[in-house]
């Protein structure tokens, strides 16, 4: 079995915990648990690496629920140490696209993203679960997870994917927020949103923003401003008046970011907030409709 500590753990209000993958080095990739008097919800699972059923057992002995804010790998991976999971209606399509990924290849990437000191003692166990198929329950705008004596609320805000909610936890007054808003937000996927959409959801997501203080999220954590960021910057995309620095995009097709970027990975100009995109998807429409293949 690896030697190897996958996950550490750090307690952000009454039981609620922020987890995220110790032996990665770079961009940090997290996961929270809330816990309830009947049962606890983890909000997120990150890549997989390293058995994140096992570990959550060490931080609740309540039952867990999974519930993804979107259905990228890097928050969903995790979900097949477990035997079902709750995800956004609109990314369904997106996670069962992963069924029949292979653990050695994961296993790989994991070699790849580790610090040094962990590369050579990772072994093909049981840390890596093979995907396979499910239970999967759709969540939508307005569910509730009663957790026994706290609730929290499904909010949609896609963009970033289709379907991405947040959910927000009036009792810790913080706002679990996957990839909706941050440092590094990506809308330069064939499967995101037009800008103009995007911008429409932030809005209404502001909305929400006097229940909660903090956005708790897959990769970053902001204070609530961050919303107002993110509506200024996709205003300004949408006029027209933004930075438009072309680059070459994850998937290798031309994309535009909002500000310069510093050599370091931060944003010029001091903002906390920043987007890619696809320059020819800045106005469009939110078609609903799913694709079921």
């Amino acid at each position: 079995m690896s030697n190897v500590p996958f996950f550490e753990s750090e307690k952000i209000a009454d039981r609620t915990y922020k987890i995220k993958n110790a032996f990665t080095g770079g961009f940090d990739t997290l996961c929270y648990l809330a816990e309830g008097d009947d049962y606890a919800l983890l909000i997120d699972t990150m890549y997989g690496f390293g058995d994140l059923n096992s570990y959550v057992k060490t931080l609740t002995d309540k039952p867990v629920k999974v519930v993804n804010t979107h259905g990228h790998w890097d928050h969903v991976g995790g979900n097949f140490h477990f035997d079902s999971c709750y995800i956004p209606v609109r990314d369904i399509s997106t996670f069962q696209g992963y069924i029949g990924f292979p653990k050695e290849q994961l296993f790989e990437l994991a070699k790849n993203s580790a610090k040094d000191e962990y590369k050579d003692l990772l072994v093909l166990d049981e840390n890596f679960a093979g995907t396979h198929p499910m239970k999967v329950y759709p969540v939508s705008d307005g569910d509730v997870f009663d957790l026994g004596g706290r609730k929290l609320e499904v909010v949609d805000c896609g963009g970033h994917t289709p379907g991405h909610i947040v959910l927000i936890d009036d009792m810790t007054r913080i706002c679990f927020a996957g990839d909706v808003c941050n440092g590094n937000t990506l809308l330069e996927f064939d499967d995101c949103l037009p800008v103009s959409v995007y911008l429409e959801n932030l809005k209404r997501l502001k909305t929400y923003a006097p229940r909660f203080d903090m956005m708790y999220g897959g990769h970053e954590i902001f204070d609530s401003s961050i919303i107002d960021e993110g509506i200024e910057t996709a205003a300004k995309v949408i006029a027209g008046t933004d930075d438009n620095v072309k680059e070459t995009g994850m998937t290798g097709k031309d994309i535009c970011y909002a500000y310069k970027k510093n050599d370091d990975g931060s944003n010029e100009g001091g903002h906390r907030f920043n987007m890619s995109y696809d320059p020819e998807r800045v106005i469009g429409d939110d078609v609903r409709g799913i694709v079921i293949k």
